[in-house]
């Protein structure tokens, strides 16, 4: 979109009958001026494609125009236009901004609806991939504790389905071949000889990581992965902070979080690793902490939170069989994909 054709002449309306896009456009209309004017980008707070930052914009003034979300990205630039060194420009800004300000208090409560969905989430969730199939693929990102059968669920799924599995192993062997290919077209290249192989090494692997540590490369490599086979295929992916990667990309998705009580889950693995209860419970926490933690540290979020995820299943209360047609239900009622 050309900023400077997005359309400003509903916006002497009364209030009430301003539109949220009319609001949206002023709003960003705002932003983009006063980044002009100071000749950069560093600090702005809506980047990107026009018509989509407007959209997001839109849905947020009319699902919550009181929301302290709306009002924290208002006041952002606000604190900018109050950098702007000419005075008369800075008032001409600051003037915008007040009546920008003005219009969101004075709207009415009831100005959007009181309905619990968050319109960005709800266009990445699985009823967004039944409308749109045909640009859309079939994703379901998997989470699960260890011993809750998460993994055994997600594979049946995927052969019921007939899609693609991933997991960590599999990831892992995909980037290692992608580093492989990267390291054959480095050999290929001309190198000064007198570098021994320890330094060509670690250049190459310093090259490879872009500098940055072996496991944060892996991550990134995994999640730029992950959105290309997004664009390609149908699948079922477990773990890797799929859901918040593919969220992140706008990328529509379904994401499950599976779990037991730890009881339940403490004898399922004594009875697949032939091991006792105590040190089956240990395996059980420590692997835990190792995926909470990782998802917290990519991510930033808490690992199992349920309002992270679309569908929450205690598998103990249905066993793998049971769980996997639960998921398909959610998919379509008759238990198998709607395309």
């Amino acid at each position: 979109m050309n900023n400077s054709n997005i359309n400003t002449e509903n916006l002497d309306k009364p209030k009430n009958e301003i539109s949220a896009y009319d609001i949206a456009v002023k709003i960003y209309n705002l932003d983009t001026r006063i980044y002009e004017h100071i000749g950069s980008d560093l600090g702005r707070v809506f980047i990107g494609d026009a018509d989509k930052c407007i959209e997001k914009l839109r849905k947020l003034i009319r699902t919550n125009p009181h929301s302290y979300l709306l009002r924290s990205e208002v006041a952002l630039i606000g604190n900018m236009a109050r950098t702007v060194k000419d005075k008369s420009e800075k008032r001409k800004f600051m003037t915008e901004y007040n009546e920008i300000l003005k219009i969101i208090t004075n709207l009415p409560d009831g100005f959007g609806t009181v309905d619990i969905l968050d319109e960005v989430a709800g266009e990445l969730n699985v009823s967004n991939l039944q409308a749109h199939h045909d640009n859309n693929r079939m994703i379901i990102c998997i989470s699960r504790t260890e011993g809750s059968a998460g993994t055994d669920i997600g594979f049946a799924l995927a052969d019921h389905l007939r899609v693609n599995y991933y997991d960590a192993e599999i990831f892992k062997d995909f980037v290692d071949r992608r580093d492989a290919e990267k390291d054959a077209k480095w050999e290929s290249r001309k190198i000064d000889l007198s570098h021994d192989t320890v330094n060509n090494t670690g250049t190459r692997r310093f090259s490879r990581n872009h500098g940055l540590p072996k496991r944060d490369a892996d991550f990134f490599n995994q999640s730029e992965l992950l959105c290309e086979l997004a664009e390609q295929e149908d699948f079922i992916v477990i773990g890797r902070c799929a859901d918040v990667i593919l969220k992140n990309n706008n990328i529509p998705h379904i994401s499950v979080f599976i779990t037991a009580p730890v009881e339940q889950r403490a004898r399922r693995i004594m009875e697949l690793e032939h091991i006792p209860y105590k040190k089956a419970l240990k395996r059980l926490l420590k692997y835990d902490n190792k995926r909470e933690k990782y998802y917290r540290y990519f991510t930033r979020k808490i690992w199992g939170q349920v309002y992270n995820y679309d569908l929450c299943i205690n598998s103990a209360s249905y066993g793998i069989d049971e769980a996997v047609n639960l998921i398909l239900r959610v998919i379509n009622k008759e238990g198998k994909p709607n395309y």
